[in-house]
């Protein structure tokens, strides 16, 4: 069973409130502590160091002062930390700071001027936050600001109106402005109007299940936990937290899939909104108990910057490499709606009921079928938890992003998968098929349809392929598990002479020593700390190889560590259908890394036989007759 990390440090006793919420209060704090020494009188940003985004300077610069301000609101209007002096202080300090921030950056006149909203622009997201957050903490950080200086803010947030809004997500943050403006007395009469519209076109982007598509995106991932319109929305929100409530570990860690993973506990965001809806659909001390596991899990790992103390971009540590374009060096604090649970007060059954195991806990190996998305999520052994993906994707339009944050056979905690620099023309070799046409291109999964989803198995259907120059490669993929072992065949039509090549798991390396085995179709490789990789081929004709960072000279690419080494088996160019089927391995346990023999491998029926794990039978209609 996976163990929770060590607290970095625990807040004082306190006995008028749970002991959780003192922690999650004191986190909150702890992560605006180095954002204060950042806090420069008459200014309306943080500089915080790091690459710009692909937006402009004003968008990153309001970006600095929105994302921080949000977690100060959320921190503001918690309970006080009993009578200290210091704790008084520092709250009054931050209010401060940011109601003057907020009128300097919205006054045209000021050279801290933020400038308007604009079609498409970031803006829009950070306007939204900061409406949500002026009035999470109005009694902080509006009230106290003088009238005349609160109509300037206003008519600053009302540039928002009737401006183009991507079709995604973007669409809230244009419903919270116009609701602020509205409360405050600036509405207008067409506000409602657009309000209603943007409610109905974010409605069309539920899948069923409580899940929503990304918009542009075509994705589902954990960026599309959304939680609003009465009583719809609240029966959505619990469907939804019925499922999602199984994609954490029992450390707490969540899978790194899709983009945005640098916002890492803000994966934990719709639990707390959803409790405050009274929509949580779950015991409230499993959900407390999942929360401040996936918060402690990311806490006390290596996040933060070095020279400043603030947060950087990353997942299990600093890597800068794993943002997106849209991303800035604030980005990272778009982690602060994981501390939505702070909007409950200290006597509400989140904080006062007794924890309840999480899934994977209760039921190991559990599996979960997500038919909206697409998913199937399943427990493994140690407590760990794994993604399997046949419906979520990213579109042609979006490849910028990198589809193989999407397109993998598995995302499972602990493992992490590898990047590929570019983004939009690379694919990374772990977990996945790709292909290699013969004037040097790559392709791989991005559009994907679900063709079977069951707690043993799940089937897509998909192409390889580039629109430029027609590159075509058809592929039907279904997927069988057991214990730790994925069981991957692969039906593959190229349309013109293809390089297939099959990567197994990526083995994240502490460092660049590593012991690889070959030999009879099976690679190996294991890390100075135990942990193995496996790629068991049960289809001829592959040539095995590596595709590993063990050198300084190449830039890292793992999610989790600074060094790796993938199994792969590439096969040469052809243009006639074929089958490829292979078993691949991640973890610990080196009995159950063991190689599995064919006992039966008649088509439709497989037996497969295994020192430590047994029998393994499958049944299905995809499996052809396996050569001796």
């Amino acid at each position: 069973m996976s163990v929770l990390a060590p607290r970095i440090s625990e807040p004082a006793a306190e006995p008028s409130v749970p002991a959780d919420y003192a922690l999650w209060r004191a986190r909150a704090r702890e992560l605006l502590e180095p954002l204060a020494g950042l806090m420069s009188p008459g200014r309306a940003l943080l500089p915080l160091p790091g690459r710009p985004s692909d937006h402009d300077a004003q968008a990153d610069r309001l970006e600095s002062f929105a994302r921080p301000m949000f977690l100060a609101a959320l921190y503001l209007q918690s309970s006080p930390e009993g009578e200290g002096a210091a704790a008084l202080a520092f709250r009054e300090r931050l209010a401060a700071w940011f109601r003057a921030g907020l009128v300097a950056g919205a006054d045209a006149a000021s050279p801290e001027y933020w400038g308007p909203d604009a079609n498409y622009h970031q803006h829009h997201v950070e306007m939204g936050l900061m409406a949500i957050g002026l009035r999470l903490a109005r009694e902080q950080l509006w009230a106290p600001i003088a009238a005349e200086e609160r109509v300037r803010v206003l008519t600053w947030f009302a540039t928002a109106r009737g401006g183009g809004i991507v079709n995604n997500n973007h669409l809230f943050m244009s419903v919270h402005i116009l609701e602020f403006l509205g409360a405050e007395g600036a509405g207008h009469r067409t506000d409602r109007a657009v309000i209603t519209a943007h409610l109905n076109q974010l409605e069309t982007m539920h899948r069923g299940g409580g899940w929503f598509e990304d918009g542009i995106n075509q994705a589902y991932d954990h960026y599309n936990a959304d939680e609003a319109r009465a009583r719809r929305w609240r029966d959505w929100a619990r469907l939804f937290l019925a499922d999602y409530q199984h994609f954490f570990a029992a450390s707490g860690e969540h899978p790194a899939f899709g983009r945005s993973i640098a916002y890492r506990f803000n994966a934990v965001a719709p639990f707390g909104l959803a409790a405050a809806e009274d929509a949580l659909g779950l015991p409230a001390g499993r959900a407390r108990r999942l929360c401040t596991r996936n918060l402690e899990f990311f806490i006390a790992r290596p996040i933060r910057d070095e020279a400043t103390g603030c947060l950087a971009p990353g997942f299990v540590d600093a890597w800068p490499d794993i943002v997106e374009p849209y991303s800035c060096p604030a980005s990272p604090y778009w982690c602060a709606k994981g501390f939505t649970p702070l909007l409950l007060p200290p006597a509400h059954p989140f904080w006062t009921e007794p924890e309840q195991a999480l899934p994977v806990e209760a039921e190991p190996d559990f599996a979960r079928v997500m038919t909206a998305p697409g998913l199937v999520v399943r427990g493994l052994p140690g407590g760990e938890v794994e993604i399997l993906n046949a419906g979520s994707m990213v579109s042609n339009g979006q490849l910028r992003y990198g589809a193989w944050k999407w397109s993998k056979l598995s995302y499972r905690t602990g493992a992490g998968f590898t990047f590929s620099f570019p983004e939009p023309t690379t694919w990374s070799a772990d977990g996945a098929l790709t292909a290699r046409f013969a004037d040097g291109r790559q392709g791989g999964r991005h559009s994907t349809t679900a063709v079977e989803l069951a707690c043993d198995h799940l089937g897509f259907a998909c192409n390889l392929g580039l629109k430029i120059g027609q590159a075509n490669v058809g592929a039907e993929t279904f997927v069988f598990w057991h214990a730790g072992w994925l069981l991957h065949v692969h039906h593959v039509a190229p349309r013109q002479p293809t390089e297939l090549a099959l990567g197994g798991f990526a083995l994240p390396l502490a460092s660049t020593r590593v012991a690889r085995q070959g030999g009879d179709g099976v690679l190996s490789a294991w890390s100075d700390d135990g942990r193995g990789t496996v790629l068991q081929m049960l289809t001829p004709g592959g040539k095995a190889g590596w595709d590993e960072r063990t050198d300084a000279a190449a830039p890292r690419r793992h999610t989790h560590a600074p060094w790796h080494v993938t199994p792969v088996f590439s096969f040469s160019p052809q243009d006639k259908p074929l089958v490829i089927a292979a078993l691949s391995w991640i973890g610990r346990d080196r009995a159950e890394a063991g190689a599995w023999t064919v006992a039966d491998r008649a088509a439709g029926a497989w037996t497969l036989r295994h020192s430590a794990l047994g029998e393994w039978r499958v049944a299905h209609w995809s499996l052809p007759t396996l050569s001796p």
